[in-house]
């Protein structure tokens, strides 16, 4: 059968439908690019904000109109799957991979998701216990769980003989790895998992998806300072008002961000720093707001992910007082955008000039191990080439 894989969302997301392809291609089904080319469409859905839900629901409303075979999976239903049946009739609504895979006549397979030839992901941390006021994610990915060491190192490896070049590490709640709880920061063990990483694998590069700073200690930085570590920093940051932080129930303040930032400078000074950041969460005054755009710019931070506040039902945000309305929300939002994009485009100019290794993919660009996008004429996939940073080269 030619089946469609939708997802939306996020790394961990991309993750799971890359284990449903090599589990479908493991089957005998053949994976299609377009829904149109397809027999049957697998929305794979978030449902990390109002807005990720409806996108997710629109899809699969698409494809039903279309007369696919539509099967609906992901975090969306795993939230909410009667409310899922009840707004995708005729959809095959599932609440966990294998029900899916069964329902196509085909089984989990331990084979690696390979998406292509130059890095691959590897989940090493699942669910979180963390109390968000305004996040639904802990419903929908379940308790913290670390992936032992070996098996870690064994994908590791995997990829290595596969012939990839960078893996990206990722999980829920990533810094969290090796606590038994993650909301005891002190428990932590990612540093030494990085440690143990770097010394019993050949990986090239290896790279980290979103981190929350109250996790990231001593060992931590002694790890990052190895070269083979990308030094890029996505700090699920939220807000740079203590007051809001603590509404949000983040487990962090400000000054752990600052600190965070310092000392990862004194490490790897040409790193760069990325951020998740709310705008206009409840209660959030125009003085809080401020001191999120006064974090931006002392932390240096030079890309932004930005997101208007999104009530999700179900969560204690969605009923505190002060909710702001969207067009300030938006406004704030904007705001924060041009504030990222005027520190990016300064990060990048002052790099002008400057050689970096990056690796090359598919369309003959690629990234720098800080995280900037260049071309590389006549470098082939997979390979990681010397290429200057200037205004010919910036993809």
């Amino acid at each position: 059968m030619k089946v469609h894989i939708r997802t939306l969302g996020c790394r961990m997301n991309q993750l799971d439908a890359a284990r449903l392809r090599a589990s479908l291609v493991a089957a005998g089904h053949e994976p299609v690019d377009h829904p149109a080319e397809a027999e049957a469409v697998i929305v794979n859905t978030c449902t990390v904000t109002a807005e990720a839900e409806r996108k997710s629901r629109q899809q699969a409303r698409a494809a039903a109109r279309a007369g696919k075979r539509v099967l609906v999976c992901g975090c969306g239903p795993r939230v909410d799957g009667a409310g899922w049946r009840r707004v995708a009739p005729g959809a095959e609504v599932h609440l966990d991979p294998a029900s899916l895979l069964a329902g196509l006549d085909a089984a989990p397979t331990e084979a690696l998701p390979l998406p292509g030839r130059t890095r691959m992901t590897v989940a090493i941390q699942h669910g979180c216990d963390d109390v968000c006021s305004f996040c639904i994610t802990r419903i929908a990915r379940g308790r913290h769980r670390s992936v032992p060491e070996g098996e870690v190192l064994r994908q590791i490896r995997a990829a290595e003989a596969a012939g990839y070049r960078e893996v990206v590490l990722t999980g829920i709640n990533l810094a969290a790895w090796g606590a038994q709880d993650t909301r005891r920061p002190q428990e932590a063990r990612l540093g030494r998992l990085l440690a143990r990483i770097l010394e019993a694998t050949a990986i090239p590069r290896l790279r980290l998806s979103s981190l929350g700073p109250q996790y990231l200690d001593a060992a931590f930085f002694e790890a990052f300072a190895d070269p083979r570590v990308c030094d890029h920093l996505h700090l699920s940051v939220q807000s740079g008002s203590d007051r809001v932080l603590r509404r949000m129930r983040r487990g962090h303040d400000a000054e752990t961000v600052l600190r965070v930032a310092e000392r990862a400078r004194a490490v790897r000074p040409d790193v760069s720093l990325a951020a998740d950041l709310i705008a206009g969460f409840p209660g959030e005054t125009e003085a809080e707001f401020d001191e999120t755009l006064a974090l931006v710019r002392t932390a240096g931070l030079s890309h932004l992910h930005v997101f208007p506040f999104s009530a999700r039902a179900g969560t204690e945000a969605a009923a505190l007082p002060g909710q702001i309305p969207a067009e300030e929300r938006r406004r704030r939002a904007a705001a924060l955008r041009a504030l990222g994009r005027a520190q990016r485009a300064a990060f990048v100019q002052a790099r002008l000039g400057r050689r970096y290794p990056v690796l090359v993919e598919d369309d003959g660009t690629g990234l720098t191990p800080n995280f900037i996008r260049l071309r590389a004429p006549g470098a082939a996939e997979g390979e990681i080439a010397e290429v200057e940073v200037s205004p010919g080269t910036l993809a």
